[in-house]
C-alpha cells in the first residue's frame, strides 16, 4: 500500500471522530427516491435470494450478498430513523463481515459515524468491525496509530475507543491492560461506560486463565453488577466464567479426574480407525465442531491453530470430533478441510490448511451423546493418563487449557 493511502486511511478516523457531534448532513433528497414500503419489498426480496442461492453450510454468492447490503444501505439512508434502520445497518455489517470487504467496511462505518446516527450499541459493534478492518488493510501497527489518533481527536466516546484499542492484535497483555485500566479511570462514575470497562478487563484475565486471574475477574463482574446497569460485555464475562465454573464440576462421568471414554471413530481423510485409547501417554484434546458452527471455526482460528503449531511435537495431540447435528456428513466436514487456501473464518488469520490436526466423524452421534455435548465448540482435554482435565465450552477454557498445556507438553511422561 503506497504513503498516501495509508495517510488517507489515518486522516480518515480523525476526521471521522472530529465530526461525532456535528449536525447531521443531509444525506438524500428532502424526497426518498422510493417509498418505504418498496425499499422493505426490495430488501425482502435481496434476503430471499440470497438465502435461495446458499447451500447449508456452505457460502453465499458474493454478488448476492453485495445486493443484500446494498438494498438494506438504500432503506437505511433514505429512512435513517426506528428499528428498522438498526436492523438493516446491522445486516449491511454483517454482509460486509462475510464478504471480506475490509476497505467498504471501513467507508460504511466512517460515514455512518460522521453523520452520528449510531445508537450506543450500533457505535460498538461497527467501530470493532471497523478496526478489525483496517488490521487487516494495514496491519496491526498501523491500525494502532489510527486509533490513537481518534483517541486524542475524541471526546464522550473515548473510553469506547480505548476499549476497542485493547482488543488489537499484536499487543502484550500488559499493554492490554493498561489501555483498560486508562478507559476505566475515563469512565469514571458514568454507569454504562464504567461497566463496560471492568467487564472488558474481566474478559482479558478469563482468557489468560489462572485463579488469581479468574478471581479478580469475578470481583470485576461484580462491581460491574454493582452499577445496576447492562453491559454487553459483563454478559460476556459472566458467560464465560459460567461456563468455565460448569466445566470444573462436570457432570457424572464428564469431569474433571474421570478416565475419558473410550472410542474409535474414521478420520475423514485417510479413512483409517482412530482409537483413543491408543493415544495414552499424550496429553489430547478433542475439539467437538461443525463447518456451520462459527463459534467453533472462531475457535480454530482464535486458537487451536497456533496451540497445534506449538505444540504437535511436544506430545500434544488435537483430535477435531465432528458432530452429526444438523445433518452434518464427514463428506461435508472433509471438502472444509480439503479447501486448504481458504480462510478457517472470513477476515481470520489462518487459512484451512493450517487447520491439519486429525479429524474423525462421530456419524451415529454416540460420542458425542456420551461426553454429555450440549452445544459446540465443546473441548475435552485429556491427560496422559487418560483422565480428564477439562471438559466445557471451548472458548470459555482457552486459558486454562494452554496453561496446562505449556506446563505439561514436552515434559516427561509420568
Amino acid at each position: 500500500m503506497n504513503s498516501l493511502s495509508l495517510w488517507r486511511a489515518l486522516a480518515a478516523c480523525v476526521a471521522l471522530v472530529a465530526a461525532l457531534h456535528a449536525p447531521l448532513a443531509q444525506a438524500q433528497s428532502d424526497e426518498p427516491a422510493a417509498s418505504q414500503e418498496t425499499l422493505i419489498a426490495a430488501m425482502d426480496a435481496a434476503r430471499q435470494a440470497l438465502v435461495d442461492a446458499t447451500p447449508r453450510g456452505g457460502t453465499s454468492p458474493p454478488e448476492l450478498l453485495s445486493a443484500y447490503a446494498d438494498a438494506c444501505t438504500t432503506y437505511a439512508d433514505s429512512f435513517p430513523q426506528g428499528d428498522r434502520a438498526v436492523m438493516a445497518r446491522s445486516t449491511v455489517l454483517s454482509c460486509l463481515a462475510r464478504m471480506d470487504e475490509p476497505q467498504r467496511v471501513i467507508d460504511t462505518v466512517d460515514r455512518w459515524m460522521a453523520a452520528d446516527l449510531l445508537t450506543p450499541a450500533e457505535f460498538d459493534r461497527a467501530l470493532n468491525m471497523r478496526t478489525l478492518a483496517a488490521v487487516k488493510l494495514h496491519g496491526p501497527d498501523a491500525a494502532l496509530t489510527e486509533i490513537d489518533r481518534a483517541i486524542a481527536a475524541a471526546q464522550t466516546r473515548q473510553v469506547r475507543l480505548l476499549l476497542v484499542r485493547s482488543g488489537i492484535e499484536g499487543q502484550s497483555i500488559e499493554q492490554r491492560l493498561a489501555t483498560i485500566e486508562q478507559a476505566i479511570s475515563l469512565a469514571g462514575e458514568a454507569g454504562g461506560l464504567r461497566a463496560d470497562a471492568l467487564g472488558a478487563k474481566a474478559m482479558l484475565l478469563i482468557e489468560q486463565g489462572g485463579d488469581a486471574n479468574l478471581e479478580q475477574a469475578q470481583s470485576l463482574v461484580e462491581q460491574a453488577q454493582a452499577l445496576g446497569v447492562q453491559s454487553a460485555n459483563v454478559l460476556r464475562a459472566q458467560m464465560q466464567l459460567r461456563s468455565r465454573a460448569a466445566a470444573l464440576a462436570g457432570v457424572g462421568d464428564i469431569a474433571p479426574g474421570k478416565a475419558a471414554p473410550v472410542f474409535a471413530l474414521n478420520d475423514i481423510h485417510t479413512g483409517h480407525e482412530v482409537k483413543l485409547e491408543r493415544l495414552r501417554g499424550k496429553i489430547v484434546l478433542l475439539d467437538f465442531w461443525a463447518t456451520w458452527c462459527g463459534p467453533c471455526v472462531s475457535l480454530m482460528d482464535s486458537f487451536l491453530v497456533d496451540l497445534h503449531r506449538d505444540f504437535k511435537d511436544k506430545d500434544l495431540v488435537i483430535l477435531g470430533v465432528g458432530t452429526n447435528w444438523r445433518g452434518e456428513t464427514a463428506e461435508m466436514q472433509l471438502a472444509w478441510a480439503e479447501a486448504k487456501d481458504e480462510p478457517v473464518i472470513r477476515g481470520g488469520n489462518h487459512t484451512r490448511g493450517e487447520c491439519s490436526w486429525i479429524k474423525v466423524h462421530d456419524a451415529a452421534g454416540a460420542v458425542t451423546q456420551t461426553y454429555g455435548v450440549q452445544g459446540i465448540p465443546f473441548c475435552v482435554l485429556i491427560d496422559r493418563e487418560g483422565r480428564i482435565v477439562y471438559a466445557g465450552n471451548g472458548h470459555a477454557l482457552k486459558g486454562d487449557i494452554l496453561k496446562y498445556v505449556q506446563e505439561h507438553a514436552g515434559s516427561a511422561r509420568n
